[in-house]
């Protein structure tokens, strides 16, 4: 019945045009109404009809992902006119549901059969892409250098039908607003945003050449070894570097030269190099002799160590260079950006395959200079036989060396050997190394050390030696093409 009643109760009927009032004193099998009157329901002259629908709506559209839920239905067995007495009878109906007419649709049959009457009711549902894509956003570097555009740094758009999507998107820009706009095959739409400022918060940068302190002598002129100012808006500052120092050359102790700068938001940078003055050296005079300090097979992960030491004491030498740790090749423009010579040595330092003809050689040597070149700009006129020009490991291809000689000079450039071993390849002691080397060079007017900037030991043995070769008036120098010519006699 579609209302719980009781006995006691009064009810308005309508029959035969008329409204006739009646009080239930019983019920009877669900649908059996008498009435006061001592009449039956059922013999009033009205007969039964069956009310079948559908809750909700019979097309129902939902998301391709999504699971119908079922909104349900009414049966009732009820009087025909007025619809008063009515038994529920959803158990007899079965719901069947079919999913092969369509991939992206599903029917719902729901059949009902009572007292020999059967109805049929149809459900549609349309599975249907109703979500909208997404947009991620690559980065949050949104501030952006006054002046400047912002550097997009990516996106990837999906959609859970289509896919990746991430060619669909359009980009646009309002104000300090980049807009991000996709829409998948259905026509989703999904935009995102991410809001640019347009500032300048980090300072500039100041690097000096030469490392934050120096060493000079009382009454020696100080020589600015150089500096360079970069910001990450402005770029290149260093003309707008500001010195200010307190050193005094004629007195001994320890100065402060000051370099400041400004971008052009304000910012501010400050870094300080340290000057000693010192006066042990005041009476000895410079003896005359030169030192060209020279290093072989690097460079490697000790070679900016060793350029850390020569810078100082603000001494320059002469690096020939091969390429058997490329992976620190960028040393050769650190090396020449301080003032060092850049030579060529062996690409390779492969002897078998160096010494195997003219051409094997002339291969290997324009390899390392063609490298010498992307680092400092320019090829180099100078070389070094890999094991000196006098080495005897060549042999194996009689007269090679002599023929490599010849036609080097012929070619314009100027080979170095050595008149002072270090021995750094006997010994890893760097007290022996700075004694090989002092030893050296006392016999000598002009002296080329053999060192390697691939051995350790270097590190310290390199500033003994220059710390006793400034307190013992030797001047260290790099080579050039004008050097003394420290030459072996060839062998091969």
């Amino acid at each position: 019945m579609n209302k719980e009643y009781h006995s006691g109760d009064v009810v308005a009927i309508k029959i035969k045009n008329k409204l006739e009032l009646f009080r239930i004193i019983g019920v009877e099998d669900d649908e059996i109404l008498i009435n006061d009157k001592g009449i039956f329901i059922n013999e009033i002259k009205e007969d039964r009809e069956i009310y079948f629908n559908l809750k909700g709506r019979n097309i129902v559209n939902i998301s391709i992902n999504d699971e119908y839920e079922e909104d349900g239905f009414t049966a009732l067995y009820c009087t025909k006119h007025f619809k008063l007495f009515c038994k529920n009878i959803k158990k007899n109906v079965k719901i069947i549901k079919n999913e092969k007419k369509d991939f992206y649709k599903t029917y719902f049959n729901y059949v009902l059969k009572y007292k020999g009457k059967e109805k049929i009711l149809i459900r549609e549902i349309n599975y249907k892409d109703l979500d909208s894509p997404s947009i991620k956003l690559i980065g949050n570097n949104t501030s952006v250098c006054p002046n400047d555009e912002y550097l997009e740094e990516g996106y990837i758009a999906t959609d859970n039908v289509d896919g990746d999507i991430t060619d669909k998107v359009v980009i646009s820009k309002i104000d300090n607003k980049i807009y991000y706009s996709v829409s998948d095959n259905a026509g989703n739409k999904k935009i995102v945003y991410r809001t640019l400022e347009y500032k300048d918060d980090i300072s500039p940068t100041i690097n000096l050449f030469g490392g934050e302190t120096s060493y000079l002598y009382i009454n020696q002129n100080y020589n600015e070894k150089g500096y360079t100012a970069t910001d990450n808006c402005d770029g290149d500052i260093t003309k707008k570097v500001n010195i200010n120092s307190n050193l005094d050359n004629t007195k001994t102790g320890e100065y402060n030269i000051e370099y400041s700068v400004l971008d052009n938001s304000g910012n501010k940078f400050i870094i300080n190099r340290k000057v000693l003055v010192y006066d042990d050296l005041s009476s000895i005079p410079k003896n005359g002799k030169v030192v060209y300090l020279t290093f072989d097979d690097g460079p490697c992960v000790y070679t900016e160590d060793i350029i850390n030491v020569l810078n100082k004491y603000n001494v320059k030498a002469t690096f020939f260079v091969t390429n058997q740790f490329s992976g620190y090749n960028d040393m050769i423009k650190k090396e020449y950006d301080y003032g060092h010579s850049i030579a060529v040595h062996t690409y390779s330092h492969n002897y078998n395959l160096i010494y195997s003809s003219l051409d094997s050689y002339l291969d290997d040597f324009n390899k390392m200079n063609e490298i010498i070149k992307e680092q400092t700009g320019s090829y180099s006129k100078i070389f070094r036989f890999p094991g000196g020009s006098s080495n005897t490991i060549s042999k194996f291809n009689r007269g090679i060396v002599t023929d490599i000689a010849n036609k080097m000079n012929e070619s314009g450039y100027i080979y170095f050997d050595w008149n002072v071993d270090s021995n750094d390849t006997g010994t890893a002691d760097p007290n022996q190394i700075f004694k090989n080397v002092i030893n050296g060079i006392a016999n000598n007017e002009s002296s080329v050390v053999l060192m390697h900037d691939i051995k350790r030991a270097n590190i310290d043995s390199v500033d003994k030696i220059i710390k006793y070769g400034l307190e013992n008036g030797y001047t260290f120098l790099p080579l050039d093409e004008s050097s003394p010519l420290i030459q072996h006699k060839i062998s091969n």
